[in-house]
């Protein structure tokens, strides 16, 4: 293309560019590499006076596509360029009778549903570019451009889904109610609004397309079955309030919505499935998995307790898959150690089932009795007596690995008696503190004998606080080193002596409190007695603060927590089999 044609129709120079087409008219027809024609280069700059001055010269170059398939039809609303569009569109119909003798009047509408390379269509541009005006103009023109998919299968209804374009939807749908929905990988419209979570667009499609709730994608899933992916309970439960039977539709590889929800571990949506429909429990999937199956699997504690706490899934516990695994079974496989406890605190759960193997969750992996009450532990070794090879056997294959571990517990054993000493002495120390005031009683005879002389004092208060705190969880911290000492097997000590340790930090942390108090209540207007009272306490949060942290790098607090939810969890369970 002629460099001054190409600079005119981009800079919008029309005095220049009706000069250079005087001189020679033949250079309208010069194309660019991509096979642009000048009026594509006007119309993408948005120049109108360009626009209309190359149209009325050559009216064929509105039709002539580039190597994409784009007329500048196309290019203008990919741009948005709305007053181009409109004056092309305008142009378009108001052609002459003489040009239109010989054709009917639906093929007037040809050249707004010109495709390009990709099948996309000028709606389709505009839409998918979230130009509304120009799309609202194109859809009152021809509203049967809404019916078109491209060469991805997208229509301009999964387009503006998929974009969250409520106004260009609702247009849509309201302009012409057989519009195509389709979408890539054949996804609906549907689909694309609850993936991309525009509740208010899936209202629309559901309010004139309720037909879409059951349509699957190639891959057999449904809109549901993404809601449920996706943890979106809310949607979950508006779409099966519109319809129950998805939520017993398989997808390709026979997962259904129930069964990708306890996978990731999002209990609201399966409590909607369930509230929905009480039997969709008992679907499974290729390998006779149900949900609890697959919450195990995954390792989904929580999807795991809701469903022994659910009378309506009370089936699943005790069900196996074709390969005759219950779910403790495949607990035990996976090495889910908190699942196994819960599972094995349910009075419900059949520990002797066997598998089509013969073997039982025990005969899988003996260590899980550790799981059980201290009360079992005679019996084990009793067991063990009554059957002299078996028990010499065990002991010549004990694992380095389980003698590692049994050194480290003594070692941990070793450090909760120090811990021990720690937490009685900072007991000792505040129950002191707490009887010998800052600042003395009154001693004057009156009803004020024996009241602290600095109670109206703010540090004293805090000074009665944090001793408080401190003397608490000191007690605490010792009532547990002593209850793991006596109660607890090997494995569950670590946990008191981490829960113990995270309690004495913070009891040494509020003595330092109680201490920088205790001293500024005493003499609260001397500025040494504060800088030195920080500086103390900022070095005591330092020195304890690294103790934490080598306490972190040794020990799972989380985990310490979780130990201790889990022997409540088991006393609820004991409590209500009691029931």
């Amino acid at each position: 293309m002629d460099p001054r044609l190409y600079k005119s129709a981009k800079s919008g120079d029309v005095c220049f560019l009706k000069q250079l087409l005087s001189d020679d008219p033949t250079l309208l027809y010069q194309l660019t590499p991509r096979e642009n024609t000048a009026l594509h280069i006007a119309v993408q700059f948005g120049h109108n006076n360009v626009t209309a001055e190359i149209y009325s010269r050559c009216r064929s170059l509105l039709t002539h596509p580039n190597l994409d398939g784009d007329t500048p039809l196309h290019v203008a609303a990919r741009v948005g360029r709305f007053s181009i569009v409109t004056y092309l569109v305008r142009e378009t119909m108001s052609m002459s009778q003489v040009e239109f003798r010989n054709v009917s009047s639906s093929s007037m509408f040809d050249t707004l549903r010109v495709r390009n390379r990709g099948n996309d269509t000028v709606l389709h541009e505009a839409v998918r570019n979230g130009h509304n005006k120009v799309a609202e103009f194109l859809l009152k023109i021809d509203p049967k451009l809404a019916c078109f998919e491209n060469e991805a299968g997208e229509s301009p209804l999964y387009l503006a889904a998929r974009a969250g374009l409520l106004d260009i939807l609702n247009q849509i749908l309201q302009s012409c109610p057989s519009s195509a929905h389709g979408g890539s990988d054949g996804q609906t419209a549907l689909h694309a609004a609850v993936v991309e979570r525009h509740f208010g667009v899936m209202e629309s499609l559901l309010r004139f397309k309720q037909q879409l709730i059951k349509q699957a994608d190639h891959q057999g899933k449904t809109p549901l079955y993404y809601a449920a992916s996706l943890g979106d309970h809310k949607t979950v439960q508006r779409l099966l309030e519109l319809d129950i039977s998805i939520a017993y539709v398989l997808d390709k590889h026979g997962y259904s919505p129930i069964h990708v929800a306890a996978s990731k571990g999002y209990t609201n949506v399966i409590r909607e499935i369930v509230g929905h429909c009480p039997d969709s429990g008992e679907l499974v999937d290729p390998y006779g998995r149900n949900a609890l199956h697959i919450a195990i699997f995954n390792g989904q504690t929580e999807v795991v307790r809701y469903i022994l706490e659910t009378a309506e899934l009370e089936g699943l516990i005790n069900q196996p898959d074709f390969d005759g695994n219950m779910p403790l079974h495949l607990a035990t496989i996976e090495r889910k150690t908190w699942i196994l406890c819960y599972l094995k605190w349910d009075g419900r759960v059949n520990p002797r089932s066997k598998n089509k193997y013969g073997q039982t969750a025990f005969d899988i992996d003996r260590s899980i009795k550790e799981i059980t009450s201290p009360r079992n532990i005679v019996p084990s070794i009793w067991g063990h007596l009554r059957t002299p090879p078996s028990w010499l056997d065990s002991i010549k294959i004990l694992s380095r690995a389980d003698q590692e571990e049994a050194n480290a517990v003594q070692t941990y054993k070793q450090m909760g008696q120090t811990l021990l000493m720690v937490a009685t002495l900072i007991t000792t120390v505040t129950f002191t503190a707490a009887f010998t005031m800052p600042g003395g009683y009154n001693n004057n005879i009156g009803p004020d004998k024996g009241v602290a002389l600095l109670e109206s004092s703010k540090y004293l208060k805090l000074f009665i606080i944090a001793d408080t705190i401190a003397m608490t969880f000191s007690i605490i911290a010792a009532c547990l080193l002593f209850w793991g000492a006596v109660n607890s097997n090997k494995s569950s000590y670590v946990y008191y002596f981490t829960s113990a340790a995270t309690l004495t930090y913070f009891a040494l942390q509020f003595t330092a409190v109680a201490f920088t108090t205790g001293i500024t209540a005493v003499m609260p207007h001397q500025q040494f007695v504060r800088i030195m009272g920080h500086a103390i306490g900022v070095a005591f949060h330092v020195s304890t603060f690294l103790f934490l942290s080598q306490l972190v790098k040794m020990f799972s607090i989380l985990e310490a927590g979780r130990f201790f939810i889990s022997h409540l969890c088991k006393l609820k369970s004991r409590i209500t089999n009691k029931q």
